[in-house]
């Protein structure tokens, strides 16, 4: 690898990691204020919310371990790279977010069968507006690097903040109209909202991770990737078939941001070795052209 393109990876890396850091700070940020704020007034939401920023934490740190580790080149111990921390990463956070719901949901239900009203609606009413705004800050932040420097695993992150921002905005309403009850005298429909609020929160949470987790199992399996890059690879295959008698095998995988593919041409057996070298530059070349960051490896058999 040049030295230019050493130079690139290395400032995409600290934009990455630096966005890494914002997420860790700001659910941290966030997990404090929540849980100091649900203790003092016994919300079961305000506890959901805190656990979900833990959780953005715990992914934040992943990420940053998986950041250092997923642009090593291919060594003796990991022979195809270490793209995969990606799509390993992703499935650790989808299962963290999936475990919280369920247990959040377990107490939320519990919390309607004995219910308990919250001591005061209007902190919790600051604090999650005041989650919300740094939430959709951290959300623009980290989206935008992400899609500079194409991380999937940053994607998942800032829709994880853009989830969080949301809900943040959902429950400060709720504790809203909470407040709004008690002043009015509806003060028994009051210590019911809490509850039910943690439940429709969690059974939003839980439907991304879900997705992520299908995902992320799949490439862990060596699935085939998705059909808009086996599409685009057909086309390069295909602009190649009338050179050769036709291809044997073709196989691909995908790995994080990279692509894997194996692919068997049928030659005649009278092609030189220099002829049969540039028919797989040539595709080569032409194959990176439609797909980035993809590792190709080019046999061929004899038709005779």
């Amino acid at each position: 690898m040049s030295e230019a393109a050493l130079g690139v990876n290395s400032h995409i890396e600290r934009k990455q990691l630096a966005a890494s850091s914002l997420s860790a700070w700001g659910s941290g940020i966030i997990f404090f204020t929540s849980l100091g704020v649900g203790v003092a007034v016994d919300s079961v939401a305000l506890i959901l919310d805190a656990a979900a920023s833990l959780v953005i934490m715990a992914g934040a740190l992943l990420t940053s371990y998986s950041l250092k580790r997923i642009n090593r080149p291919a060594d003796e111990e990991y022979n195809f790279g270490y793209h995969k921390y990606e799509p390993f990463t992703g499935l650790l956070q989808a299962c963290l977010i999936i475990t919280t719901c369920v247990v959040s949901v377990k107490f939320a239900v519990q919390d309607i069968i004995h219910a308990e009203s919250v001591h005061s609606y209007t902190a919790p009413v600051i604090a999650t507006f005041f989650s919300g705004v740094l939430g959709l800050f951290i959300f623009l932040k980290i989206k935008s690097v992400a899609k500079h420097t194409n991380s999937g695993m940053l994607k998942v992150t800032s829709f994880h903040w853009f989830a969080d921002a949301l809900l943040s905005f959902c429950l400060s309403c709720g504790f809203f109209i909470g407040l709004t009850l008690e002043r009015v005298g509806y003060s028994r429909a009051a210590p019911y909202i809490d509850p039910v609020m943690a439940i429709a929160l969690a059974m939003f949470l839980i439907r991304v991770p879900f997705k992520v987790l299908l995902h992320d199992m799949r490439e862990l399996l060596d699935s085939v990737p998705g059909e808009q890059i086996q599409e685009k690879i057909r086309k390069v295959v295909d602009i190649y078939k009338p050179k050769s008698f036709g291809v044997s095998r073709i196989r691909v995988r995908k790995a994080g941001p990279k692509i894997f593919l194996d692919i068997c041409y049928i030659v005649n057996s009278n092609l030189t070795i220099g002829q049969v070298r540039e028919l797989a530059n040539s595709f080569e070349r032409d194959l990176k052209t439609h797909i980035d960051n993809c590792d190709v490896v080019v046999y061929f058999h004899s038709a005779a």
